[in-house]
């Protein structure tokens, strides 16, 4: 390739990060990264929550959850590093290849009251985004910044400028950035969203659709001793539904940065069928999971609540609790138990948490090596690509598959 304009990747999460690093180690084009997220100074804190407080790392944007429901908050990572920066440190997945060293597994000693309890109840250790700090691959960025390598433009992207199928200039608010080539990782709702407000649906069909998240619920846990510990989640459990679903339950020590008088506990349905989309309605974007839209999930989730209940209620947590509460409503664990299906089911539907593993929104759209199909220079290499939601946390899967998206690009530019 002759043109030195550069590689330009849109979004410094956790998949534009690990493309940047690859594609740096690959080739000499200069390379523009569009992030408009701060460093994070959090990396050697491992109580997530903490983290998590600084407001200054995320922002909220509306989501529905289920068909006809109200929109609710979906928290984003807005920071160099992306979710690595900012989440529960958990890896309840095999650590990647490309991150070997950097993540450990959890031990007896970094377990609370609440994890403990869980372990109890068949629970067991997760690996942990941990080794002596945070995994974050903002930090190799930044290090490629330092060296002139790489340019970070402090911005959001606003439209892709593009002329017979091809990606001419990424517009921010002030500067207009001319490239060769386009790699989208802004994540699986703000990645289709983009597109769409370019207009690209014309050349591009399936644009939002197949956009996947894991049903969650959350119970909190009055505490007999309050407490806190060096980490916030240590222990999950998995188990299956009786159709075969995968079901993961997760303590929590806290409720969030400042309430020691609570835990968590939390089940949710990693392997979902159903499906929702991101699309353009008149006045602004819209984001719907549509979850527990097929029977099959709606068994599920209601054998995964069930199970909840059935943990709340055990010797183990009743030996650390005063009360379980499992709605903003305050009601109790017990009232939750002897709801039948019909009503338990509308329980659900209503008291779905929000967790931030969107995913799947544009699978539809691009090649095998990410490329998006009818558009020359277009690829994408982030949650947005995954045929589904995947069945552990998603960094993981995310990290393999940006980091392959990458080094096969960066094949074609040596």
């Amino acid at each position: 390739m002759t043109s030195q304009l550069p590689i330009v990747v849109i979004g410094g999460g956790t998949a534009g990060c690990t493309v940047v690093s690859t594609l740096a180690a690959m080739t000499s084009l200069p390379i523009v990264l569009i992030e408009p997220g701060l460093s994070s100074v959090h990396d050697d804190e491992p109580a997530f929550f903490d983290v998590l407080s600084d407001e200054t790392l995320s922002r909220e944007v509306q989501t529905t959850l289920v068909d006809g429901g109200e929109d609710k908050p979906y928290t984003q990572a807005q920071v160099l590093g992306g979710g690595s920066a900012i989440n529960g440190l958990l890896l309840t997945g095999e650590e990647p290849s490309f991150v070997s060293g950097l993540t450990r597994m959890a031990t007896e000693a970094d377990c609370g009251q609440v994890a403990t309890a869980l372990l109890a109840e068949n629970g067991r250790f997760s690996r942990l985004w941990w080794n002596g700090g945070r995994w974050n691959p903002g930090r190799a960025v930044q290090h490629l910044v330092d060296e002139g390598r790489v340019t970070v433009i402090a911005e959001s992207v606003t439209y892709l400028e593009h002329a017979q199928r091809v990606i001419k200039v990424a517009h921010t608010t002030n500067e207009a950035i001319e490239g060769s080539l386009f790699v989208m990782c802004a994540g699986a709702l703000t990645t289709p969203a983009l597109l769409l407000h370019s207009s690209l649906e014309r050349a591009v069909s399936g644009i939002g659709d197949g956009l996947q998240n894991h049903p969650t619920v959350t119970f909190s846990v009055l505490l007999k001793t309050p407490g806190s510990q060096r980490f916030d989640a240590t222990v999950v459990r998995d188990s299956l539904s009786s159709s075969g679903a995968q079901l993961l339950t997760i303590a929590y020590e806290r409720t969030n940065s400042e309430n020691v008088t609570n835990g968590l506990i939390s089940i949710s349905l990693m392997d979902p069928e159903s499906r929702g989309g991101v699309w353009r309605s008149n006045t602004a974007m819209q984001n719907d999971f549509n979850m527990l839209a097929t029977m099959r999930d709606r068994v599920a989730m209601r054998e995964a609540v069930r199970e909840l209940i059935a943990t709340a209620m055990s010797p183990s947590f009743s030996a650390i609790s005063t009360h379980v509460s499992v709605d903003s409503d305050g009601t109790s664990v017990e009232t939750l138990d002897v709801m039948k299906n019909v009503e338990l089911d509308e329980w659900i539907a209503a008291n779905l948490t929000v967790v931030s593993h969107a995913a799947s929104s544009c699978h539809e759209i691009v090649d095998a090596d990410g490329k998006v199909r009818g558009v020359g220079n277009l690829y994408i290499a982030d949650s947005s690509i995954l045929h589904s939601v995947p069945s552990c946390s998603p960094a993981g899967p995310v990290v393999v598959e940006a980091a392959r998206i990458a080094r096969t690009l960066g094949e074609t530019l040596i």
